[in-house]
């Protein structure tokens, strides 16, 4: 099954959430959540550097790997600080929701998948 019409309502959860450090727990969920997210618009991803779409642009697959490489990244920053016990900065839950936003809205330019909106 592809994704590309699949999973926005996991998408827009993630997007418009935050990692608000009211406990540790919602902090573990935020960011669980999050690695969910950046998985699936990674398969969707995958599936269009493999052709599955149709012919893959390299300058959209490289642009794909530059946005996942920074959700990536401020998940895992994130993830590491939630596992040593370490307070979640506003920036830190920010730039997470930015950079799924970011992903998202770029895949969805480019028809990779589609974004519903509420």
């Amino acid at each position: 099954m592809k994704i590309r019409n699949m999973f926005f309502a996991m998408a827009f959860a993630a997007s418009s959430m935050t990692l608000t450090a009211c406990s540790e727990k919602q902090v573990e969920q935020g960011v669980i959540t999050s690695e969910a997210t950046l998985a699936t618009m990674e398969t969707a991803a995958f599936q269009y550097e493999q052709g599955d779409f149709g012919t893959p642009d390299p300058a959209v697959v490289a642009q794909i790997k530059a946005y996942d490489q920074q959700a990536y990244n401020a998940i895992t920053a994130v993830r590491a600080k939630a596992q040593a016990g370490q307070a979640i900065t506003t920036t830190e839950e920010v730039t997470i929701t930015s950079v799924i936003t970011a992903l998202e809205a770029y895949l969805a330019s480019k028809n990779i998948i589609t974004k519903t909106t509420k």
